[in-house]
């Protein structure tokens, strides 16, 4: 069977180096495909028109789901600990948990078929780069305990890439409400002492409204990981204008983690993050000083959805009993991280003011004897 562009085997292959056989593996720096052995190099060609809207009614029916692994001869591996999925290509191996560090001691298995990716923003920071910005990062962690310096000291970061939804829609609503416009109104009143006084109170006069609003939503994002910190997903920027059409190529020498969330419950998510900015539009559509909203009625059309692959650099380590994450944006360098502070530390520390101050009131106290 011919293998063309945008087919279901053209999307999973290998890509082996023509010159040796070896597989070869994504380099950031060169945004390229590199053999680790004979320096030959392959352009991953990618096709903005090959990145397909996928209609969510038509694949969310009963056997239409388009599934297949994200390479051919992948493996994964699942953490028992944290039941992150991970997925890597051979040569590349996975031996602990990018996310919560316990050791991976389950033996890999083929990869699952998943709703296939669409798209993908590659690695455009190199690994000793985002060792780096780690280890700039944690010289500003005072007091952090020598386990985050240790994980610091790596000479090479941990990439994977972690999955996301897109959503486009069209929506229309219907709403009821009403307008409140805020009066001034002055009146009298006696104080505690007997006192008679004036003073000007803010009134409003509420009046029945309704209306409709259209907003068109284009490439929402809702990440489909629940293994990277809330507070990190949020402070995550990505530009999908630089989304490539996804190619397998981009995960040679990488990883990349299964969706933990659901096409159905992204979608879900979709509807909450939506509803949320249609509410902001009704109350702009009301007007007024001060809004309510009776009843929202809102309708969905036109609806795609993307599986899309963002890059990170992960880390975490143990302290305390306790799991602390550390993420490095691998298009920007950003390094978001959680620290426990060393008790051992600020006690030693303390320890050394107190000592200081003991001998500053030592010195104070000969030098007024010898006066």
């Amino acid at each position: 069977m011919s293998e063309e562009k945008g087919s279901p085997e053209e999307k999973v292959k290998r890509h082996l180096c023509s010159s040796c056989g070896a597989d070869m593996v994504f380099d950031p720096g060169f945004g390229k495909l590199l053999c680790p052995y004979c320096d030959s190099s392959k352009t991953i060609a990618t096709n903005l028109a090959d990145i397909v809207e996928q209609d969510l009614e038509s694949f969310m029916a009963p056997g239409k789901e388009d599934l297949q692994p994200l390479a051919k001869d992948a493996l994964q591996i699942t953490c028992d600990s944290c039941g992150a999925t991970v997925t890597f290509i051979p040569p590349t191996t996975a031996t602990s948990c990018d996310f919560c560090a316990a050791k991976l001691v389950a033996q890999p298995k083929a990869a699952d078929p998943l709703v296939a990716p669409e798209g993908v923003l590659p690695f455009s920071f190199e690994s000793r780069e985002a060792a780096k910005a780690l280890r700039t990062w944690t010289t500003t962690r005072w007091f952090a305990p020598g386990a985050l310096k240790t994980m610091a000291r790596h000479d090479k970061a941990e990439s994977i890439y972690v999955p996301y939804w897109t959503f486009d829609s069209d929506t229309n609503t219907e709403y009821t409400g009403q307008r409140g416009e805020d009066y001034q109104e002055t009146e009298h009143y006696t104080d505690s002492e007997g006192n008679r006084k004036t003073r000007t109170q803010t009134r409003t006069n509420w009046y029945q409204t309704a209306g409709r609003v259209s907003r068109h939503f284009d490439d929402t994002p809702v990440p489909a990981t629940v293994s990277v910190l809330p507070d990190y997903l949020e402070r995550l920027q990505w530009d999908f204008g630089s989304l490539a059409s996804y190619d397998p190529g981009y995960l040679s020498g990488h990883k990349a983690q299964t969706y933990q969330v659901s096409l159905e419950e992204g979608f879900e998510r979709f509807r909450e993050i939506a509803e949320s900015i249609i509410r902001g539009d009704v109350r702009s559509d009301i007007g007024g000083d001060r809004q309510r909203i009776g009843s929202m009625d809102t309708s969905y059309s036109n609806l795609t959805f993307k599986h899309i692959l963002v890059p990170v650099y992960a880390g975490a380590y143990k302290f305390n009993s306790k799991t602390y994450q550390v993420i490095v944006n691998g298009r920007t360098g950003e390094v978001y991280g959680e620290r426990p502070y060393s008790a051992l530390k600020i006690g030693c520390l303390i320890a050394a003011i107190l000592a200081f101050i003991v001998f500053v009131v030592l010195v104070i106290s000969v030098v007024q004897s010898l006066d």
